[in-house]
């Protein structure tokens, strides 16, 4: 089986907690970027360094497309999936090297055998 690689996203709330303040959340999105490989021997996640820190603007354009009540305040989506809101995170979408690897995958999804 011949595999694919693509860009995927995960999109989130900034999640923080002090014994003062207890949990809080950020208002504004930050994505952090993976490269996705799928083959015949299961899926795996590469960490590519990227985080993206979204304005109130992006936020809100994100948000529009992916509501809390339906998809919470952390999700995966595939970069092809997100309509962009600006240039500038399209641009830096753009810049990962998708066919350039440089370390072990960060998450491992394999088939299971057995169930």
């Amino acid at each position: 089986m011949q595999g694919y690689r693509t860009i995927d996203l995960n999109i989130f709330y900034r999640e923080d907690w002090s014994e003062e303040a207890g949990t809080t959340w950020s208002d504004k999105l930050t994505i952090d970027a993976y490269i996705y490989e799928s083959d015949g021997n299961g899926v795996r996640k590469y960490e590519t360094g990227v985080l993206i820190e979204c304005d109130f603007y992006e936020t809100a354009w994100i948000a529009d497309q992916f509501p809390m009540d339906e998809y919470g305040s952390d999700w995966w989506v595939f970069a092809e999936q997100l309509q962009s809101p600006t240039r500038r995170i399209a641009k830096i979408l753009r810049g990962i090297e998708i066919d350039h690897i440089r370390k072990d995958p960060s998450i491992v999804i394999t088939d299971s055998s057995t169930m």
